[in-house]
């Protein structure tokens, strides 16, 4: 399991969704903003905002923590970046 740390700035929903051929639409995701502190080789560190997608039964866990560091247990999908050391 990988956990995800950062500042909870907001909690949002995303567009729904409309198939034009079936007209049906797929409701919105729900999303946490988070401000993430990247380290950097150098001591430093930059923030980095993230949407995460979450799913909806867990929204109740974050509802009050708006501002507050909070740890998001998250999964990997799509594409790595890889570079030359």
């Amino acid at each position: 399991m990988l956990i995800i740390r950062g500042t909870l700035l907001n909690i949002f929903e995303s567009g729904s969704f409309l198939n034009k051929e079936t007209n049906e639409v797929t409701k919105g995701k729900t999303k946490l903003q988070l401000l993430v502190k990247v380290p950097l080789k150098n001591g430093g560190h930059k923030n980095t905002l993230y949407d995460l997608t979450i799913p909806s039964d867990k929204l109740p866990k974050y509802t009050n923590t708006i501002n507050k560091e909070v740890d998001v247990e998250v999964g990997i999908m799509g594409e790595y970046k890889f570079y030359g050391i």
